[in-house]
C-alpha cells in the first residue's frame, strides 16, 4: 500500500489573540410580557408550591432555595423570571 502524500497547507495554528473584554452589565430590566396562558399560571403555582419562586427581599436577593423571582407585569399579574439555578 503506497504512503499518502501530505497536502499543502498550514502546518501551525494561528496565534491566539487576547480574550475579549466582558461587557459591563447593568441592572436587569423587567421584560415585557404578553397575555398570560393557563400553562403559565399552572407553572407559577407549581413553583410557588415547591418553594422555587418568591418575591425578592428588600436587598434584591432571593430567599434560600428560590430559583425564580415573582414580579408583577404591567397588567398586575404575577410572572416569574429565572434568576439562578439549583443543583439537586
Amino acid at each position: 500500500m503506497p504512503k499518502r502524500q501530505k497536502k499543502p497547507g498550514r502546518t501551525k495554528s494561528a496565534p491566539k489573540s487576547a480574550p475579549a473584554a466582558r461587557p459591563k452589565v447593568g441592572p436587569v430590566a423587567t421584560p415585557k410580557f404578553g397575555p398570560k396562558t393557563a400553562d403559565e399560571d399552572a407553572f407559577i403555582k407549581s413553583l410557588v408550591t415547591h418553594g422555587q419562586a418568591a418575591k425578592a427581599l428588600p436587598d434584591g436577593s432571593l430567599p434560600p432555595g428560590a430559583t425564580h423571582e415573582l414580579v408583577e407585569d404591567e397588567h398586575g399579574e404575577l410572572r416569574v423570571i429565572r434568576r439562578r439555578y439549583s443543583v439537586i
